[in-house]
């Protein structure tokens, strides 16, 4: 197949950022590639990033917002129900509407710490940036969570008493030019591949040293110094 136009884009599966190339006949994609020359991951790319396009076209992806018929219900419905018969679709502007309402219904009965968001590491910063001003200026509250909470905190704690901030040092194409890796509780491998692949190739290629703490047996071991 010849692709009617090409599109960049970014990978949103893990941290690392990788480009990507979407090749479309028409609106369907049937390739994704990666340039050479992307300074995140030099034209590679894990089998998610690759192949992992398909659930665009899924029958039953949501494309549109969906209400709950009875919305406050609470007991428990039969285990043969299809959750499918219990949402109808809706419009944008009906859909933000009672949303809008309801969070102001709670926070006038219950007060601003009623109400709690749980932000998306997928999500762009402008947009995690809004999320946390909503629930932090206009609703009131601090109560603003996220998902890397749970496997972002010890690091945050070891960056900030190590070098004084609680942020990534480097890039992630910096990986490559590192002397010596500790990898402690990470399945590097298959979490963050492309990450994996600059370790393995700064060790073979470059001589650095790689230490994997780890209960498991995990892959990055086999190209371990200890």
């Amino acid at each position: 197949m010849r692709a009617d136009r090409v599109v960049a884009t970014v990978c949103p599966f893990c941290g690392v950022g990788c480009n990507l190339e979407l090749h479309l006949a028409g609106d369907q994609i049937f390739r994704v590639t990666s340039p050479y020359e992307s300074v995140v991951n030099h034209g590679n790319l894990c089998v998610k990033g690759r192949f992992g396009y398909d659930f665009l076209y899924h029958p039953r992806r949501v494309l549109v917002p969906l209400i709950r018929r009875e919305i406050g219900r609470r007991e428990p419905l039969p285990p043969e129900t299809d959750p499918r018969t219990l949402f109808r679709e809706a419009t944008w502007d009906e859909a933000l509407e009672l949303v809008a309402t309801q969070l102001a219904e709670i926070r006038q009965r219950d007060g601003p710490d009623a109400l709690a968001c749980f932000c998306c590491a997928k999500a762009t910063n402008e947009d995690n940036s809004l999320l946390q001003k909503l629930f932090r200026q206009i609703i009131g509250t601090n109560n603003v969570d996220h998902c890397t909470r749970l496997c972002h905190a010890a690091s945050v704690v070891a960056l900030q008493q190590a070098i004084g901030s609680s942020a990534m040092s480097n890039t992630a194409a910096e990986v490559i030019y590192s002397d010596v890796f500790i990898v402690t509780g990470s399945n590097t491998a298959e979490s963050h591949p492309i990450i994996a692949l600059q370790i393995k190739r700064a060790v073979h290629r470059y001589g650095a040293r790689l230490i994997v703490v780890d209960p498991r047996r995990v892959e990055l071991v086999e190209h371990a110094t200890l």
